[in-house]
């Protein structure tokens, strides 16, 4: 039985010729066979453009190479002297269809370029065929033109012994392109799958009780994966989620995917700290750059020698003196990205597109994706976005435990409410403490998790809407032993920061202190913090709690007694 992706078949395909070839391939075919069925990726020409690839099926054997299918379903007719293609539908209507030999042979180029590209061996040959399936007609013997050759098109005499069928179409473009190597070889493999049906490589859980509810959060997330394959086939979109429905996540893979094709990818955020996780997590990977907004103006500037002075302004300087400084820059150095991917992206200004689209090689036409969630707008008012179409959506939280989940939605704002599938997890914990005994509460709390339950430091977050002048910092006892501000945290030591700096971050065990502190609205900054915890969650509040606090938890559902 092959190897199939995506396995089982897209509920959504509507051919029926796809599915009955889908089955046959699955059953017939021998467990050295991978088979890709509607698959697309997206690639550069000459002049750095980027342009699409999209196949029914890539069939792929170890020994024996690569063929690309195009199927054609129903009754599908061919016009020698015109050259054209009609299909003709269940209601008796012929239409025009485009050539399927010049499809399956165009997807094979690419797909070929796309694999010496990610083997990064140029001069390696890759035996790759080409064929047209009419699984519903027979072609008979006839001849229908030099490229069309009747050894490489299935009809359905051919369904009957479909892997017989298979091994003799390899074995022609072998035949006909013996200057290639037919032989794969495991990294060819691993490439072709990590192009079409990547296998998702999970990180492991951490330890003790959060072990299973780690490993069952992590498969969630694997599902999110599939818009991917969606994206595959657009080279601009927005998508919106709710927190921790693995928006950063797929960010990072559509940018990690492109610069292993060769694509040359701006991965960039609004918090700094996100940005500086993000390139500790990547720095294996080339072809892409990991910065946040401000950085990337500030270093653009820099290189070009056109840095602005702050001069008091501070709004003014970061807001539009630094954005400004970008463009100018990105005209001195001719910097130019194949591709632009931007996560958080409901806290960027509207002015900012302008010059981050112009850092693409293809202004109009380049990759540009943008990831956003209009609950966790921090910083700015609600603004467009540079792409027109709708979003796609993602409702799904696969971060929070069900516990922590449900305190979570009661701050979410929107039409479409997000669900939660993962485990139930712990209750969220409301830890008191009476006057100014903040400290001591938190040392109590920390070394609870820390000894009794064995939850590593640096999976801890504490988190404040205050930054400097939250009263720890001004803490004898404090004495920054154990807490640290810098991100990310060294081992033995628990982050300790604003909600807005762990914006996009994510731990596993979540600490919110001083909430009583903020006298501004404190629904986003509680849909924020309480939706950075994996597995646990905690609140440490004083006694004596104001009206507006008790109100915002009272939303959650908890009471304050």
């Amino acid at each position: 039985m092959a190897r199939m992706y995506p396995d089982p078949i897209n509920p959504e395909t509507k051919s029926n010729a796809e599915r009955r070839l889908y089955a046959a391939f699955r059953d017939e075919l021998g467990d050295d066979y991978t088979v890709f069925h509607s698959v697309a990726w997206q690639s550069l020409d000459k002049h750095r453009r980027a342009r699409d690839g999209e196949t029914d099926f890539v069939i792929a054997h170890p020994q024996r190479g690569i063929l690309v299918l195009e199927t054609k379903g129903g009754a599908t007719c061919y016009d020698p002297g015109t050259g054209k293609w009609t299909s003709t539908d269940s209601d008796g209507q012929a239409h025009i269809i485009s050539d399927p030999f010049g499809q399956a042979k165009d997807s094979k180029y690419i797909l070929r370029g796309q694999l010496k590209v990610m083997l990064n061996m140029p001069l390696r040959q890759i035996c790759v065929g080409h064929a047209v399936a009419f699984p519903d007609v027979v072609v008979g013997p006839e001849w229908l033109g030099p490229d069309k050759p009747r050894e490489i098109i299935l009809d359905a005499t051919d369904l009957a012994d479909l892997s017989s069928w298979v091994n003799r179409v390899l074995a022609y473009w072998h035949g006909q392109e013996n200057q290639y190597d037919a032989t794969l070889g495991k990294r060819s493999m691993q490439a072709l799958v990590e192009l079409l049906g990547r296998a998702w490589e999970l990180r492991p859980a951490l330890w003790g009780q959060f072990v299973q509810e780690q490993r069952q959060l992590l498969r969630l997330t694997e599902q999110q994966y599939q818009i991917l394959d969606v994206l595959n086939r657009q080279r601009q979109a927005l998508i919106c989620g709710c927190a921790g429905s693995g928006k950063t996540m797929l960010a990072v893979e559509k940018a990690t995917r492109l610069a292993r094709q060769g694509f040359h990818v701006l991965l960039t955020c609004f918090n700094k700290n996100l940005a500086a996780d993000l390139r500790l997590r990547l720095q294996f990977s080339t072809n892409l750059d990991i910065l946040h907004f401000h950085g990337l103006c500030y270093k653009l500037a820099q290189c070009a020698g056109v840095l602005p002075l702050e001069q008091g302004d501070h709004d003014a300087f970061f807001s539009h003196q630094l954005p400004e400084a970008m463009l100018q820059a990105r005209n001195a150095l001719e910097i130019r990205y194949d591709a632009v991917i931007v996560d958080e992206g409901q806290d960027f200004q509207e002015h900012w597109w302008v010059p981050l689209r112009k850092l693409l090689h293809d202004e109009e036409n380049g990759i540009f994706y943008v990831f956003f969630d209009d609950n966790q707008r921090l910083y700015v008012q609600r603004s467009a976005f540079p792409i027109a179409q709708e979003p796609y959506c993602l409702t799904v939280n696969c971060r929070n435990t069900q516990r922590i989940h449900q305190v979570v939605a009661q701050f979410y704002e929107g039409a479409d409410r997000p669900k939660a599938l993962g485990p139930e997890g712990r209750p969220v914990e409301l830890v008191f403490y009476s006057g100014q005994r903040l400290w001591p509460a938190l040392t109590t709390v920390l070394h609870r998790l820390n000894r009794e339950e064995k939850v590593p430091p640096e999976e801890i977050a504490v988190l404040s809407p205050l930054s400097q002048t939250s009263r720890l910092w001004a803490d004898a006892a404090f004495g920054r032993a154990l807490l640290s501000d810098v991100w990310p945290p060294s081992p033995g030591r628990v982050y300790f920061g604003s909600i807005y700096s762990f914006k996009g971050l994510e731990r596993s065990v979540i600490i919110l202190v001083e909430m009583e502190s903020w006298h501004q609205d404190l629904v986003p900054l509680l849909y924020v913090g309480c939706s950075r915890a994996h597995n646990h969650l905690i609140v440490l509040l004083p006694k004596d709690a104001g009206p507006e606090v008790r109100e915002a938890f009272a939303v959650a559902g908890m009471q304050l007694r």
